[in-house]
This record gives structure tokens, C-alpha cells and sequence, in this order.
């Protein structure tokens, strides 16, 4: 009888452990300040809704914790690095996997060999340097680009709404599939039809369209946003402008100057 019960207490108490464990509300990131998960399933996901963008919520979170807090998206355990001190101190230059790269790959169900530490650096180093190379001898493109959305935006009245993202994303689109695939891109119906069917592309092409695209795109939709919003800014960035160039024309050697 004796040992029945102290089966039964052992068992309960690992029954209650093993619950406590896998209720992610119940778990924390080890030493670091953060919020618990609202529900089991969608973790934070019900906050981040409420607070209206993930970006909100993060604000929010590390106003609230300070410049590195966890948070849970669904059953995954997030810390979010606030600072750019602190995203320093957490950079690995041993690592060679793109985190980037990684999710495309789990979505895709894409299963890769792997390799060498040598050959993922030589490929990483072949990618950066065939971008770099590309934006040199397409410079002058990039700059017609500019200069046409420019008087895009300078032919709308003060009031008129401009829908910056979308705008991005077609510049963006643009720039790069010209600069990729050359003269059949300069047509605007075929980067309407390109965007329209990015969605289904698969792989390589994929991480192609988002990498390149979606990400120029929204990196000059939040210069800009927040260009719009610092006077302080756009002052010191126009002064920097008329330093560097002066009357003469943009070129990539005056580019890193800036």
C-alpha cells in the first residue's frame, strides 16, 4: 500500500511538472524581462492585434522591459534586441546560416544539404560581391528610377495622399528586375504582372523576389516615413547632401562618403 502511494504522489507530481512545462504561460526566457503568453496556442498574437502592428507592440514592450525583452509568437519564445549596442553585442561572425534564408526554406519544405564553413562563406562573398557589382554598372539606372518617381511625387498637390508602401515596392520592383533581367522589365505591365504572380514562385526565384523586393521596399517606405517626421533630420541629411555633392552629380565613390 505504501508503495502504491508514493507511486501515485511521484506520478502526479511529474504529471503537474509536465503540464507546467508545456503551458508556455508558464515558462520565461532565463533572465530576461518579458511578458507571458496570453493564450496557449497564439502566445502574444492577441496583443500584437490589439496594439495594431508588431512594430507598436515591440515599442510598447521595450518601453515597458527595457532594450532586450521576450515576448511569444504562438508556442515560439521571441527576444526582441532593442538597441543597436545590444544587437552588437549578439552578433556571431562565426555564424553562417541566413536566418532569412532559413525561413524561406522551412516554408518552402526546401531540405539542404548543408556544407562547409569555407564554401558558405565563398558563396555569402560571391553574393555580395555579384550585388555590389550589379548596383555599379547600374547606377545610372537606379538614379533614372529615382528621378522619375521623383517628379511623380512633385506633379501630385500638396494634399494628395501618396500610398508610399505601394509606391516602394513598385520602385523597388522595378530597380531590381531591370537591373537582374535587363530591357523587358522596362514596361510597367510586366512589373504589375511580376508582383501580381511573385506570390507563386518557388525557391531561388522566391528568395529573389523577396529578399531584393520586399526588402528595399520596405526600408525606403520607413526612410522616408520617418524622413517626413524629423524636420531635425531632413535639415541634417540636406546639409550632409550639399557638403558631399554640392552642384556635381550622384555618383556610388560620393555615395560612400555620406
Amino acid at each position: 500500500m505504501l508503495d502504491f502511494a508514493i507511486f501515485a504522489v511521484t506520478f502526479l507530481l511529474a504529471l503537474v511538472g509536465a503540464v507546467l512545462y508545456l503551458y508556455p504561460a508558464s515558462r520565461q526566457a532565463a533572465g530576461i524581462p518579458g511578458i507571458t503568453p496570453t493564450e496557449e496556442k497564439d502566445g502574444n498574437l492577441p496583443d500584437i492585434v490589439n496594439s495594431g502592428s508588431l512594430h507598436e507592440f515591440l515599442v510598447n514592450l521595450h518601453e515597458r522591459y527595457g532594450p532586450v525583452v521576450s515576448f511569444w509568437f504562438g508556442r515560439r519564445l521571441v527576444v526582441s534586441l532593442g538597441t543597436v549596442d545590444v544587437l552588437k553585442q549578439h552578433i556571431n561572425p562565426n555564424k553562417t546560416s541566413d536566418p532569412f534564408e532559413t525561413m524561406l526554406k522551412s516554408l518552402l519544405r526546401y531540405q539542404s544539404g548543408g556544407g562547409s564553413v569555407s564554401e558558405n562563406h565563398m558563396r555569402k562573398k560571391l553574393y555580395e560581391n555579384g550585388v555590389t557589382d550589379s548596383l555599379k554598372s547600374n547606377f545610372a539606372l537606379l538614379l533614372k528610377l529615382s528621378e522619375e518617381l521623383l517628379d511623380k511625387w512633385l506633379s501630385y498637390p500638396e494634399t494628395q495622399h501618396v500610398p508610399l508602401s505601394q509606391h516602394m515596392l513598385g520602385f523597388a520592383m522595378k530597380s531590381v528586375t531591370q537591373m537582374v533581367m535587363g530591357s523587358t522589365f522596362e514596361d510597367d505591365q510586366e512589373v504589375i504582372r511580376f508582383q501580381k504572380n511573385h506570390g507563386t514562385i518557388l525557391e531561388d526565384s522566391m528568395i529573389f523576389s523577396l529578399a531584393s523586393c520586399i526588402i528595399t521596399a520596405k526600408l525606403c517606405t520607413w526612410a522616408i516615413c520617418f524622413l517626413t517626421t524629423s524636420e531635425e533630420v531632413q535639415k541634417k541629411l540636406y546639409e550632409e547632401i550639399n557638403q558631399v555633392f554640392g552642384n556635381g552629380p550622384v555618383t556610388p565613390e560620393k555615395i560612400e562618403q555620406l
